[in-house]
C-alpha cells in the first residue's frame, strides 16, 4: 500500500500535491503542439511524445521562443484589436497616481 502507513498526515498532503503537479506538467507538455509541412500542406501535430516526456533526460524549454510569445496572450489580443471589424477594443488603464498598472 502507498503512501506507506508511517508517512504523517502532512507527508500525504506533500506526496499528493507532487503527484498532481507532476500530471499537470505532463498533461501541459503533451498539449503542445507546432505546425509542420509547406504551404497547402501545414498539419499540426504534437511536440513531445509520451516516451520523450517520461524519459529521464527530458526537460521542458524554460522560457518560450519569440514566435511563441507573438501569438500567446496579450499579443493576440492586440493583434485582434487591430483589424478592422473587430469587436475588441483596446482600453488603456492608469492608476490614480499617473504609473501604469
Amino acid at each position: 500500500m502507498f503512501p506507506p502507513r508511517t508517512l504523517t498526515p502532512w507527508g500525504c498532503y506533500q506526496f499528493d500535491q507532487a503527484v498532481i503537479t507532476f500530471g499537470i506538467i505532463v498533461e501541459n507538455a503533451l498539449e503542445e503542439t507546432h505546425q509542420v509541412g509547406g504551404k497547402g500542406h501545414e498539419k499540426v501535430v504534437p511536440k513531445w511524445g509520451l516516451d520523450e516526456i517520461l524519459d529521464d533526460d527530458f526537460k521542458l524549454p524554460l522560457s518560450p521562443t519569440k514566435a511563441e510569445r507573438d501569438r500567446a496572450g496579450l499579443n493576440v489580443l492586440r493583434g485582434l484589436a487591430m483589424r478592422s471589424g473587430s469587436n475588441v477594443k483596446l482600453v488603456r488603464v492608469q492608476t490614480t497616481n499617473g504609473t501604469k498598472p
